[in-house]
């Protein structure tokens, strides 16, 4: 049964990162929803977030900041998230770069698959820019995490969803992220 969900952040802890720079710092936080519905195997969604001490907490912020996703889900998907280290401006504005550059990438390929017999030249304008895009090393994710969802809250209603956050290649839980999901 499909129906409409909003996904928000509720709170953010992370007790056992040993980095000191996580007491005022400046992160990059990812959460994607895997196959919510036929035909879209992933949703996206990454911003910026500042934990103090390991924590944020969102519902002190404005909805337009909180939300995540706005989607019809086809009664099951899964989550995942990831939290990169520290980032200074430099470093941002390098992960934008590499995101500008996947995307042009995208298009590329897009028009190839679109213009079968005149796709290398549709799409040489596209390659050339998005070679042109610098290529530098994304922050490293110093925190991750996975859930399977399917319990799914009624129109109305909403509940809580805690992923346990670990560090990469460590299966020792270090933290967690609430969401919200709302019918």
């Amino acid at each position: 049964m499909k129906s409409t969900f909003e996904i928000t952040l509720k709170s953010l802890s992370i007790t056992g990162i040993p980095e000191k720079a996580l007491l005022i710092s400046r992160n990059l936080l990812t959460v994607e929803m895997i196959w919510p519905k036929a035909g879209t195997p992933r949703k996206s969604a990454t911003r910026q977030i500042t934990m103090k001490k390991g924590k944020v907490d969102f519902t002190v912020e404005p909805w337009a900041k909180r939300v995540l996703f706005r989607e019809d889900i086809d009664g099951h998907t899964a989550f995942t998230v990831s939290i990169a280290e520290p980032v200074t401006l430099q470093k941002l504005r390098r992960l934008l770069q590499l995101t500008a550059k996947a995307a042009l990438k995208e298009g590329a390929d897009m028009i190839d698959a679109a213009l079968v017999s005149y796709g290398d030249i549709a799409a040489a304008p596209v390659d050339a820019l998005a070679t042109m895009v610098a290529e530098k090393d994304a922050p490293r994710v110093i925190v991750q995490g996975v859930l399977d969802y399917d319990d799914l809250p009624a129109a109305g209603e909403t509940k809580e969803v805690v992923m346990p956050l670990t560090r990469p290649k460590l299966s020792r839980q270090i933290g967690s992220l609430t969401l919200l999901v709302q019918g």
